[in-house]
Order: C-alpha cells, then structure tokens, then sequence
C-alpha cells in the first residue's frame, strides 16, 4: 500500500508553486532551443531560425505560466502577511489576462491552418500543436477547472481530471473563484 502524499505547510507550498511554474516555463523554453538545435527542426534548411508555428504556442504557454507564478507569488506575499495585491485587484487584473489568453489561443489556430495548407516544415507543425494543448491545458487549469493535484495514496490521477473537465463537475481553481469575487462586485 502505497503511503498517503504529505501535506505541506501552506506557505511551503505556495512558494513551490510560484517557484516550480518559472522552472516549468524556463525548461520548456530550453527543451526548444535544444531540440531545435539538435533534432533542427526545419531539417537543415536555416538552421536555427526560428519557427513562429512552434514558437508562437511556447509564447503563449509561456506567458499563461507565468501569470500562475505572479499569482501564487502574490498569494504567498498574503500568507505570510506582506503588501500584496487583494483577491478583488487579482480577480480584476486575471479576468482580463484570462480574455487575452483567449485570443492569443484562438489567433493559433487559422496560422496553424495556413502552415498545414501551405505545407509548412511538418515537425515544426507538431510541436507547435502539441506546446499549443499544453497552454489550453494551463488556461483550463488556472481558468476553469482545476487538473493538477490529483493524487491517490501518492500517485497521480490523469483519467479522473479528464473526466471532471469533461463532465464539468471539476473544483474551481482558486484564481477563479478570485475572478468570480471581482465579477460579482
């Protein structure tokens, strides 16, 4: 039997989070230029140029990453009692960035058309795509519905996160619930 995960303090936690997610975009933007220097994503041809149908989606995960950070770096500058923004100011400034989100995912997708069309370089393609769900799955993360987190005696859940999206019986991230405080007046 596989032990339970312990809890950490809350302020432990929220600096992991802030932490992990400038890790997580700094990773992903490294694994970019290496495979891109490496595997040379446009087969020989300019190398290392860079490819705006890839590039474009790390952008954006990228920026939805770090709006996570700054929100849990503010939500620890609150817990441990410092000048912070308040849930009404974060709820304020995300429902805009959420919209702006929005439109950044939805501009991918006719560029994506036009490169399948015009027969842009194919792995440039797919990993433009598949940096591109990786963003919509932070935007849905931090928008929407929470899938992170979910773990059974210390293993994480894929399918059960999935569903709750899908049927729509997820919890409501924390971000969120800060939006709906400031829609809400």
């Amino acid at each position: 039997m596989a032990k339970p995960l312990k809890k950490r303090p809350i302020e432990k936690e929220l600096k992991f989070l802030a932490n992990f997610e400038l890790y997580g975009v700094l990773m992903f933007t490294g694994m970019y230029f290496a495979a891109k220097y490496i595997v040379d994503m446009d087969l020989g041809e300019k190398v290392f140029q860079l490819n705006w149908i890839s590039f474009y989606p790390l952008l954006i995960f990228s920026a939805i990453v770090i709006e996570g950070s700054f929100y849990w770096r503010n939500k620890l500058r609150m817990a441990r009692r410092k000048t912070a923004l308040s849930n009404f100011e974060i709820g304020r400034i995300y429902s805009k960035l959420r919209r702006i989100n929005v439109i950044l995912l939805t501009a991918y997708l006719p560029i994506v058309m036009i490169a399948v069309l015009e027969k842009e370089n194919f792995s440039g393609i797919i990993v433009g795509i598949l940096l591109y769900f990786m963003a919509v799955i932070e935007q849905i993360n931090y928008f929407h519905i929470r899938l992170s987190y979910e773990t059974v005696n210390g293993r994480l859940l894929v399918i059960e996160p999935l569903k709750k999206l899908f049927t729509g019986t997820g919890k409501r991230p924390q971000l969120r619930k800060d939006i709906d405080t400031y829609l809400k007046g």
